[in-house]
């Protein structure tokens, strides 16, 4: 497997990216729906910082995406007009989103007064004053932005599928790091 793709397929650096951002994404989920539910206490502070930690480093893999993305562009997917346009804004809105949810969670962070520690070993320094306002503002915006992030997965995912399973071409099989050989037909 080559680190940048080619005609054909992505590298494995994109694919690395593609499938650990989706990790840390189904992670994040699952931290923000376990720590809701937790009791104020030493835990939900501990289980909270996890969740920023993990922000932050999706934030992170999301610059080096795009810087990558420059190195190295997708292939040629072979889609008509509308599918293009389709997935590219589909991929446009999922990078902003990734950029952004980590940011306005940082943002809501700091106007709650609370620091935001990354796995314990430096702190991002606070720019903003703590504004029960903005809290409120800010952790709507998290909330939406959380279920649309999720929704464009779902539509990432279930056109993937499609693609595979219904048209039968190799729109999936591109990002896999393993691509299953085809049938010959007799």
């Amino acid at each position: 497997m080559k680190p940048k793709g080619d005609q054909e397929r992505y590298g494995i650096v994109a694919q690395g990216f593609h499938w650990l951002t989706l990790g840390l994404v189904a992670a994040m989920f699952a931290i923000a729906w376990y720590m809701t539910g937790l009791p104020l206490g030493p835990e939900k502070v501990k289980v909270y910082n996890l969740h920023k930690s993990i922000g932050v480093v999706i934030f992170t893999i999301t610059l080096l995406r795009l810087a990558w993305r420059q190195l190295s562009p997708p292939p040629p997917s072979g889609m008509n007009g509308l599918e293009r346009f389709a997935a590219r804004a589909s991929h446009v809105l999922l990078y902003l989103l990734l950029l952004l949810q980590p940011s306005v969670g940082i943002l809501h962070s700091w106007t709650a007064n609370f620091p935001v520690v990354v796995f314990g070993l430096f702190t991002i320094p606070s720019l903003m004053a703590p504004s029960e306002a903005l809290k409120k503002i800010f952790a709507a915006i998290h909330y939406w932005q959380s279920w649309t992030i999720l929704g464009l997965v779902a539509l990432h995912a279930s056109a993937a599928l499609r693609h595979h399973f219904l048209l039968r071409n190799d729109v999936l099989q591109r990002m896999l790091p393993i691509v299953p050989r085809r049938r010959r037909t007799r």
